[in-house]
């Protein structure tokens, strides 16, 4: 059996990459290519425009992220938030990482989402509805050394060499 080296978890902000997209998707644990029609079929039962991330809001979700990292002892190799998506790999750790997932969610959703209230009334910018990210979560699970300097070196060049913390 391998021995885990690494975690790389991928989020996208709600709305952003829809099921269908040219990149393609996931879709219920399989990868599915481009699809016009099904992009279109989910965009149209969105609720809420799509989520971009301000320079700002990137900073904000960098921040919060790297404090309950810190606070919970999970060591950060990289992190690259763009206004679109979030890539972010960690060392292995003690807690589940759907339970990580989750709190990294719904901590960095409510400091934003928190942040937009807080100015929407001064500058009138819309704000979104209730998701700030997209549902599920997309985790790579490393046991290879060369996969892992590979995930940390994409999500550094993803920073441009700037959000990314190590020991």
């Amino acid at each position: 059996m391998s021995q885990l080296l690494g975690i790389h978890w991928i989020v996208t902000t709600h709305g952003s990459w829809l099921h269908g997209d040219p990149r393609g998707s996931w879709h219920l644990g399989k990868l599915i290519g481009p699809d016009p029609f099904l992009e279109a079929a989910v965009r149209r039962r969105m609720t809420h425009d799509a989520v971009v991330l301000s320079d700002d809001e990137c900073d904000l979700v960098s921040e919060t992220v790297r404090a309950i990292c810190s606070e919970r002892k999970h060591r950060i190799l990289a992190l690259a938030v763009q206004p679109t998506h979030m890539h972010l790999v960690f060392a292995p750790m003690e807690e589940p990482i759907k339970m990580v997932v989750a709190r990294l969610k719904r901590r960095s959703a409510i400091e934003v989402l928190g942040a937009r209230r807080a100015v929407a009334g001064q500058d009138g910018r819309a704000m979104v509805g209730r998701s700030l990210w997209s549902a599920g979560r997309f985790v790579v699970l490393i046991d290879d050394p060369r996969h892992l300097e590979n995930s940390i070196a994409y999500v550094q060049r993803h920073a441009g060499g700037m959000a990314v913390c190590g020991d």
